[in-house]
């Protein structure tokens, strides 16, 4: 088992208690979307300190996601992937968690069907025009005993 860095989780583990936050860092997280919603949970989580957050999002980024996403340039616009564009800013977060882009849709679904995702998050639905559908990745994920949640 991973040890924890009490100093570091100090306050988790006043929140959580000791057992949850040995949970906690053995998780391996995927989230879908890299807009507001989507940057703001993997902030928080990579803050919190799990195993790993691979990240999923193939927009190019456009001008108006520099207003939702805080870690987007004018630099990435038209040119990287809103998930490319925040990776380097969100694996700064927290040396302790591992944090990567899932690259394309079908490596997404290999992550999930690995059976080492617990769980998925997804806060978009449409990626450069094609729909990926909540429930269709809700019964993958429940397949591969993954969580799956929906925002």
């Amino acid at each position: 088992m991973q040890q924890i860095d009490t100093d570091l989780y100090s306050r988790q583990i006043g929140t959580f208690g000791l057992e949850t936050m040995g949970k906690l860092i053995q998780m391996n997280v995927v989230i879908i979307g890299m807009r507001g919603l989507g940057v703001e949970i993997a902030k928080n989580l990579i803050l919190a300190g799990p195993k790993s957050v691979f990240i999923y999002d193939p927009e190019i980024t456009k001008i108006n996601d520099l207003g939702a996403n805080f870690y987007l340039t004018e630099a990435h616009v038209g040119k990287t992937t809103r998930a490319n564009g925040s990776v380097t800013k969100l694996q700064e977060l927290n040396p302790y968690v591992k944090v990567d882009v899932i690259p394309d849709e079908q490596a997404l679904h290999s992550a999930i069907a690995s059976g080492s995702t617990h769980v998925v998050c997804q806060t978009e639905m449409i990626f450069n025009g094609s729909v990926l559908n909540q429930a269709a990745l809700d019964e993958e994920c429940r397949a591969h005993k993954a969580g799956y949640i929906s925002s």
